[in-house]
């Protein structure tokens, strides 16, 4: 079972950043609510097994702009590891299930 909440860090060309994301599952559907810096994004995905895959937008700074992003990752008792690729970038992301 993956569903859960999971304190998250993400090491982007921007440097490390860490937030929230609270996985919740239905069948092979997974909803991701993701908040980094004070805002959340509601993602939907799929999940097979332990393994999760979302996409989704996110807009950065200047000069980056808009940027389409695929996460793939998996869950491993209360770890997560995945990478986030974007057209131009790629990097990994790390999370730990917090005690219920």
């Amino acid at each position: 079972m993956i569903d859960g909440t999971y304190t998250v860090e993400a090491k982007t060309p921007l440097g490390k950043k860490g937030g929230l994301l609270v996985l919740t599952t239905e069948g092979d559907v997974c909803h991701a609510d993701l908040t980094i810096a004070g805002k959340t994004k509601r993602l939907e995905g799929t999940i097979s097994g332990e393994d999760v895959t979302f996409t989704g937008s996110v807009h950065l700074p200047f000069p980056i702009g808009n940027q389409n992003f695929e996460l793939t990752g998996t869950v491993n008792g209360d770890e997560l590891t995945g990478v986030c690729r974007t057209k131009k970038f790629k990097f990994d992301v790390s999370g730990t299930r917090q005690g219920e």
